[in-house]
């Protein structure tokens, strides 16, 4: 009975025994499998103003594990999640991405490397599409033009590449100039304002993107500033004073000032019939659409001025200046 009892026992550390070693050939066997293998694949973008966000899945399709070093940014791109430091075979991690758009025209991808330990690519490149969307021209300001005179304006455009063509679109001619040494392209601004008042536009020029334009158009007179920023800060200033002057040699004879709910002003004169000083208050609540200042002269009914009130945040850098 003893001697049974031993033999079965002896059987039984010998089948653990061919067990364990089973287990250990078979772990040895998945740790001498293929080399780590990095796939990249996108996942769905988006687009927010000028970034583009793009997403993408890196997986490990290889038989050991793959360590994720570092991402190294490229121009104007960066990544946006935090990687672990490595991935078992058959693991994936998703990578976020975010670029700027382009600041030349052609430019329609950014580019970043993944350093991994996959032997086969240790950088690996990963392009995001940011697409035709040209880095937002600064807004040029052309200062007051008498209406039906033609102001011209030179500007350089931050292109080396493409053709930008004449147009004329309204009261702004556009005309190619020859590049400069560096290669920089130039063009040629011709604006005529047909009627007075603050002109905003955007001149298309192709491949370098649109440029915002402002100006102050006048016939008998000039406001200074042009428009009247209302504050909607608590405890931000007031409204500015308004100078006004009369343009050329005709006398400029006030009859009245009319304002929109929530402002109220006096009129001082400083040089009769050549130049006044408006002093605006805020007498209550100014409405959205904030309406505008209407200045008449004597022996007409129509405004010879009429300055807007604007929100104080409009139009970003292309409000004309105070």
């Amino acid at each position: 009975m003893a001697r049974r009892a031993l033999k079965r026992q002896a059987t039984g550390r010998g089948a653990a025994r061919v067990l364990a070693a089973a287990a250990m050939a078979a772990a040895v066997g998945c740790a001498s499998g293929g080399a780590p293998q990095l796939a990249v694949a996108p996942l769905p973008a988006e687009r927010v103003g000028d970034l583009a966000r793009a997403a993408f899945e890196l997986r490990n399709d290889g038989g050991r594990v793959l360590v994720l070093d570092r991402v190294v940014p490229g121009c104007g791109c960066v990544a946006r999640s935090r990687l672990p430091p490595e991935l078992a075979p058959g693991a994936a991690t998703r990578l976020d991405v975010e670029c700027r758009g382009p600041r030349i025209a052609g430019d329609e991808t950014r580019e970043l490397r993944v350093r991994t330990s996959d032997p086969r690519s240790p950088e690996t490149l990963v392009r995001v599409a940011v697409g035709r969307v040209p880095a937002g021209l600064p807004a040029v300001y052309l200062g007051y033009v008498a209406v039906g005179t033609t102001l011209v304006r030179d500007v350089s455009l931050a292109m080396t590449s493409g053709d930008v063509l004449p147009r004329a679109d309204g009261e702004v001619a556009v005309e190619p100039q020859p590049a400069a040494g560096d290669g920089t392209r130039l063009v040629r601004l011709r604006f005529t304002p047909h009627a007075a008042g603050v002109v905003r536009t955007t001149v298309d020029l192709g491949p370098a993107g649109r440029l915002p334009l402002v100006a102050i158009a006048y016939e008998r007179a000039l406001a200074f500033p042009a428009e009247i920023r209302v504050p909607r800060a608590t405890g931000a200033p007031g409204l500015p004073t308004v100078t006004l002057v009369a343009a050329g040699t005709a006398p400029l004879a006030i009859a009245r000032v009319e304002y929109p709910p929530g402002v109220a002003g006096e009129l001082r004169a400083v040089v009769p019939e050549r130049q006044y000083r408006l002093v605006l208050q805020v007498r209550g609540a100014i409405p959205t659409g904030n309406g505008a200042i209407r200045v008449v002269a004597e022996g007409t009914t129509d405004p010879v001025l009429v300055i807007p009130l604007v929100d104080a945040t409009v139009d970003g850098g292309t409000r004309p200046p105070a």
